[in-house]
């Protein structure tokens, strides 16, 4: 009997053990070390990710702001343009080849009140087919000139001249793609000395001492006793490509006033007229 018990005892204890280790496997199992391991490896991916994410989003950041600084370098500033304006325009004027296209039309014709007859007569007298608008616009541009320069019948004046400007000539200065476009201030009677704004960019205009002399030549029966002509609402427009100008566009508005002499009665003539003009397949 006692051995009964104790060998009963005994199997009692080995499955008490048995079932003691069951529960207790899980426990000792390194699913703690795996977790740990799990969520290293999740943290280092984050880590990695957040990082890598800062990264491009600093290099994207990086190439923008590189764009953008290039894209507003390739503009030039007023004083920039000046410079090169002044050189550029001396190249073409020297060798260039371009195609010009200027027209010049009246406004206001030329207006002298009852006098008109009697200059008419003068002008006349001398050519048919002339007028007072047509000999007096002659001296002040009026009409359609083109031609594809160099061309030895196109006007010098209305040829691309050698610039001086300076960037405080430059009104209301803007650079956008390559096209650089301002204003001149207005002119009265400018010399082609380049004593001011306009007549350092263009010869485009006419001086008292041109209009006495075009008319001297044309007729000594009128003379030309002064001269008055304001320019006005100059605008300029230019191309630059790959660091060339390619196209110039410039436009102005004037009224003159002539105090003339037909014989021995003293006139005075009123007129007004638009100019517009374009340079453009430009080489050199």
């Amino acid at each position: 009997m006692k051995k009964l018990l104790a060998l009963l005892m005994a199997l009692a204890l080995v499955f008490s053990l048995a079932a003691c280790g069951g529960k207790e496997e899980p426990e000792t199992t390194t699913a703690p070390e795996v977790t740990d391991a799990v969520e290293d490896v999740v943290i280092e991916d984050e880590e990695t990710t957040l990082a890598d994410v800062e990264a491009v989003t600093e290099e994207t950041t990086v190439e923008e702001t590189t764009v953008e600084e290039t894209t507003a370098a390739a503009e030039m500033t007023a004083e920039e343009f000046a410079e090169f304006f002044n050189a550029e325009t001396a190249k073409i004027a020297k060798s260039g080849k371009y195609a010009a296209n200027r027209e010049c039309k009246y406004t206001k014709n030329i207006d002298v009140g009852g006098a008109t007859d009697t200059l008419n007569s003068i002008i006349q007298g001398i050519d048919k087919n002339a007028s007072l608008d047509s000999v007096v616009g002659d001296f002040l541009g009026i009409g359609t000139k083109k031609a594809n320069v160099p061309a030895e019948d196109f006007d010098d004046d209305y040829k691309v001249k050698a610039a001086s400007l300076k960037a405080s000539d430059l009104g209301s200065f803007k650079a956008s793609e390559g096209k650089y476009t301002f204003t001149l201030a207005n002119a009265t009677d400018p010399k082609k000395t380049g004593a001011t704004p306009f007549s350092r960019f263009t010869n485009d205009f006419i001086t008292h001492e041109e209009v006495v002399e075009g008319i001297a030549g044309f007729t000594t029966a009128i003379k030309v006793n002064s001269t008055t002509v304001n320019y006005k609402d100059i605008k300029v427009e230019v191309t630059v490509e790959e660091g060339k100008i390619t196209n110039i566009e410039y436009s102005y508005a004037f009224d003159a006033k002539l105090a003339l002499k037909a014989l021995i009665v003293n006139i005075t003539g009123t007129g007004a007229a638009t100019t517009s003009a374009t340079f453009s397949d430009i080489k050199y």
